[in-house]
């Protein structure tokens, strides 16, 4: 590399990379840059303002730490901190101390994947809806590994957050009731419902002109059969990507059927089918030609991916 590309190289990624080093620093010496208030929660010496793409990467690092509890999210109360992505992936935190720190904030997006047990969905967009900018702007929300609510497992939440656009709650025990309801969400586009408890998805017709993107791997307790759940896949005409995958615990033919249909899913361009049974490179191959516009299929564990037309060349990328 010529030494002054070298150099333009260097310095786009130095920034960074002393953003990284100065982050961790601060995030392992949190205490060090902090007092203590009254509660026992933590707060910033030094008065200043962090940016908004910096207080998000602390954030992020503190999460990636494992060090996001009750007493140092109080360091994202106030003002100090303008967070916009906000990750608190396996926080050990509270109701309480989830609202004030994190609800005031202009959030756009907000993982919760895998806190604990303390803070349930409802706590969490309860929280999340008393912000009434939140309730219209908030847009992705990845809610995986929690439970619904500890009081009432029936309880309906999801309608007050009205500006979400993607939705992930795997592992959870969300029932068809609270797919109904967040498949009402006016600006839905993006769906991930796997290893749920959702016995049927005739609901997702609600948001079948606005849905783009939907994720059902591993669905154990659909009680559909194959006719059905092919009647409502085919009414969802804006899909550019869908995952039925498994993890081949079981023999359904959906795959397979999915495949030979001919007047399903136009707008295709990702298809993920690992695990499922009966899949064949015929198959897979003839839904592809019928939709030049597909960049990816997934065939992990299957007995297709084997034919020179499934190599992974040119734009179709395959997974098997």
């Amino acid at each position: 590399m010529p030494e002054d590309q070298a150099g333009t190289a260097m310095e786009e990624a130095s920034p960074y990379s002393l953003l990284d080093i100065c982050l961790n620093f601060l995030t392992t010496h949190l205490e060090k840059f902090c007092s203590a208030r009254q509660d026992g929660t933590l707060c910033l010496q030094e008065p200043g303002v962090f940016p908004q793409e910096v207080a998000d990467r602390l954030l992020q690092t503190m999460a990636f730490h494992g060090l996001l509890n009750d007493g140092t999210v109080g360091i994202f109360r106030g003002n100090q901190m303008r967070l916009k992505r906000a990750c608190i992936r396996k926080a050990k935190i509270s109701a309480v101390a989830f609202r004030k720190a994190f609800c005031h904030h202009k959030l756009v997006e907000l993982d919760a994947t895998g806190v604990n047990a303390d803070i349930t969905i409802t706590d969490i967009i309860s929280g999340l809806g008393s912000n009434k900018w939140i309730q219209q702007n908030l847009q992705c929300l990845v809610l995986n590994s929690l439970t619904l609510s500890l009081e009432d497992p029936y309880e309906r939440c999801f309608s007050r957050l009205s500006g979400l656009r993607a939705l992930s709650i795997t592992n959870v025990l969300f029932y068809n009731e609270d797919l109904a309801e967040v498949a009402s969400l006016p600006r839905l586009e993006s769906l991930d419902i796997s290893n749920t408890s959702i016995t049927d998805i005739t609901a997702l017709l609600a948001c079948k002109d606005r849905l783009k993107s939907l994720t059902m791997h591993h669905l154990k307790c659909l009680k559909m059969t194959t006719t059905q759940i092919l009647d409502v896949v085919r009414e969802l005409k804006h899909l550019n990507h869908l995952d039925i995958s498994d993890d081949k615990q079981f023999t359904s033919d959906i795959a397979l059927r999915l495949l030979e249909q001919k007047d399903i899913l136009p707008n295709l361009v990702s298809l993920d089918v690992s695990g499922r049974k009966h899949v064949t490179d015929k198959a897979v191959e003839a839904f592809i030609q019928q939709r030049p516009s597909m960049q990816f299929v997934g065939l992990l564990a299957t007995d297709a991916g084997y034919s020179e037309f499934l190599t992974g060349e040119g734009h179709l990328k395959v997974r098997c």
